[in-house]
């Protein structure tokens, strides 16, 4: 492909907006022409219209055939409305942008090659060398947590003689410990490092200013062929995109990600504490100041789940995974969902979008593999989540519906008594029947199915349903007494 980029999806396949990128419009069943050159294998997708870019997204491939096109390429927009057997069309002529040149060239007073960062770099996360943080792929110079230079992950083609320099000027003159090249102090005894040459474009910002404009043809464009309607709704949205130019804007900045005053540079694991510390007390104020009235809150709304997710990312990272933690995660998942999909921006497509909102937010809300949540739970909280664009009940049974479609990791399940519940795919009956048995010998050789809704935090009733599928594969047998249904382990078929 030419012009079109690589572009990264979810796990269910909708696109991973960039910061402050928004989704506008979507639009199914569209195909992809580079000029007249018809892309075969990019001819049934999902077409997105954000802020920021135009990205399509495969029906069967999503993982591997994601592609985008930045708006600040395109230059000029014509539609064909289309003749005969041929599909209605909106042709965008582009021109040049901040795209990476395929060749580089070295000045003659140089005394390395110039070195060009390759797409997959700018847009994969990077775990920080010292921190051992894990970036995400917006951060591109430096690490969010400790502040650390990204390292270079590109062959190096500096000559052996700027590889000698750049080792001793790491070396701390005092101890001779080999620290970072990025660090300005040494870990070892705090002396002063020298500072490390930039001249041979060590750092991804000097590598970005060395890149020149790839170079388009006078007739460059693409064509996005509209097979289901949909045209005329897309390029007006596509129009006003364009002028806004909402790519120059400046973004909203997240108090956790870079505080607002600067930081003072130490050495070892105390500073990077001190950091943390920092931005908990900065996050801590945004929230306080944030609730203090109504129009704080709904000024700061965007600041406020942008933080939330933050955390929430943090949060899925940790090892721990007791009560509290569980309960901070529902609350932070209940602040909101940014940008939740509506009637007016999917349009036919609607429920199968909104199908893939539910199993990216189902993603961060399971807490295991294993959980199930019962349907009218499941309303409640994640219509709580999307603000208020409310569904109805029948929007979440149809987009429910959809996972088995979309091969989303999620399934609708419908007990004998009539419950439906939201599962994971890897949720199955003998995997029930097997955490019930667990659960039984834990608790002394009997459970009841409160205690069973308390210990695996279910509903009563999925507590019951999972009783009653371990009694029938003969897994447990049941007594009942004057203090209720008790379920006792089947020592009969063990014996």
């Amino acid at each position: 492909m030419k012009y079109f980029e690589r572009a990264q999806v979810s796990t269910s396949q909708r696109p991973i907006l960039q910061q402050s990128e928004s989704f506008i419009i979507q639009q199914g069943n569209v195909g992809l022409y580079e000029r007249k050159e018809k892309l075969d294998q990019y001819q049934d997708g999902v077409c997105y219209l954000t802020t920021h870019r135009i990205i399509y997204v495969d029906s069967s491939k999503g993982a591997e055939r994601a592609v985008e096109l930045p708006l600040s390429m395109v230059k000029d927009i014509e539609t064909f409305s289309g003749f005969l057997r041929s599909s209605p069309k909106i042709i965008l002529h582009l021109q040049a942008a901040d795209r990476f040149s395929s060749s580089s060239s070295a000045t003659p007073s140089s005394t390395s090659t110039t070195v060009q960062p390759s797409a997959p770099l700018l847009q994969q996360s990077w775990v920080c060398t010292i921190c051992s943080f894990s970036n995400p792929p917006t951060t591109i110079e430096k690490c969010q947590l400790c502040g650390v230079r990204r390292p270079q992950d590109t062959p190096s083609t500096t000559t052996d003689t700027s590889d000698q320099q750049h080792k001793d000027s790491s070396a701390c003159r005092v101890c001779t410990f080999q620290n970072h090249p990025s660090m300005i102090q040494c870990e070892m005894c705090g002396a002063s490092l020298a500072n490390p040459s930039l001249s041979n474009h060590s750092s991804i910002s000097d590598m970005l200013h060395a890149t020149q404009l790839q170079p388009l043809d006078d007739d460059a464009h693409v064509r996005i062929a509209f097979r289901s309607g949909g045209l005329s709704g897309f390029v007006s949205k596509l129009k006003e995109a364009v002028d806004v130019k909402a790519w120059n804007n400046k973004p909203v900045e997240s108090p956790i990600e870079k505080p607002a005053s600067p930081i003072t540079r130490g050495v070892g694991i105390s500073a990077i504490q001190g950091r943390i510390e920092k931005s908990t007390m900065e996050a801590q104020e945004s929230m306080d100041e944030a609730f203090q009235d109504l129009d704080k809150l709904m000024a700061k709304a965007t600041e406020m789940v942008s933080l939330a997710e933050s955390i929430s990312t943090k949060m899925n990272k940790e090892s721990n995974n007791n009560d509290d933690l569980s309960a901070l995660r529902t609350t932070l998942l209940n602040l909101g969902i940014s940008d939740p999909v509506t009637r007016g921006s999917a349009g036919s497509i609607y429920h199968q979008e909104l199908a893939r909102e539910l199993a990216d937010f189902l993603s961060k809300f399971l807490d295991r593999q294993d959980s199930m949540k019962p349907l009218t739970d499941l309303y409640c909280v994640f219509n709580r989540a999307r603000g208020v664009a409310f569904i109805s009940p029948e929007d979440l049974y149809k987009a429910a519906m959809q996972f088995e479609v979309l091969q989303l990791p999620f399934r609708m399940r419908q007990f004998p008594s009539g419950l439906l519940v939201v599962q994971s795919l890897y949720m199955d009956d003998e995997r029930a029947a097997q955490r019930v048995l667990e659960r039984i010998k834990e608790q002394g050789g009997h459970i009841t199915s409160l205690r069973l809704a308390e210990l695996e935090n279910y509903a009563l009733a999925v507590a019951t349903e999972h009783l009653m599928i371990a009694e029938q594969k003969a897994l447990v047998c049941r007594d009942q007494g004057p203090n209720g249904l008790t379920f006792y382990e089947n020592l009969l078929l063990s014996s």
